[in-house]
């Protein structure tokens, strides 16, 4: 069960899917804004007010597909889950082409109730990236404070040779990290 609040896009233009899918999140997730977008236009339109936390979308719509709306949302949020909810989607290329173009998965329709599990996962697998991202920031962070703290008290000793060279070292270093 999620106890976090969810804003989830709904990418469907069938509203008996769109309500069949929004029950079975609701089933993991009872703290959830769906947003539904029906078309090609709804979905641009929508996906540009905010961004949400997971994205669910049907893989052929008639003025789009699964695999367009993917490829923009991964121009916008690399990162944001992704997750076809398809009848179309059981075409091992097509299965291959979507999770290597950054789908966080996929359920088939005639499989609807594996999505709270699916999702559970998505967004337990979100949360490590998320978490591990913070650890490599603040390690990054840590270093960043240990050099200046290093070229502090460079500046500050007597002259000895090669001292220049190392102070020069210790700002090319920290232009890098902090670019």
């Amino acid at each position: 069960m999620l106890d976090k609040p969810l804003n989830i896009l709904v990418l469907e233009d069938m509203k008996s899917d769109a309500e069949l899918v929004k029950r079975q999140v609701l089933k993991v997730a009872p703290q959830v804004v769906f947003t539904i977008a029906r078309n090609r236009a709804e979905f641009f339109e929508k996906i540009d007010w905010s961004v949400p936390d997971v994205v669910l979308a049907d893989y052929n719509l008639p003025d789009i597909n699964g695999l367009e709306a993917l490829l923009h949302i991964r121009k916008k949020s690399p990162f944001l889950p992704f997750i076809f909810i398809t009848g179309i989607l059981n075409d091992e290329e097509k299965v291959a082409e979507a999770v290597l173009n950054g789908a966080s998965g996929y359920v088939l329709k005639e499989n609807l109730s594996a999505l709270p599990a699916k999702l559970e996962d998505v967004l337990q697998k979100m949360d490590a990236q998320k978490t591990a991202a913070m650890e490599e920031e603040r390690r990054w962070r840590e270093a960043e404070l240990t050099l200046q703290k290093v070229q502090a008290k460079l500046f500050r000793t007597a002259d000895f040779e090669g001292k220049t060279e190392i102070q020069q070292l210790l700002t090319d270093v920290l232009n890098a990290i902090q670019d």
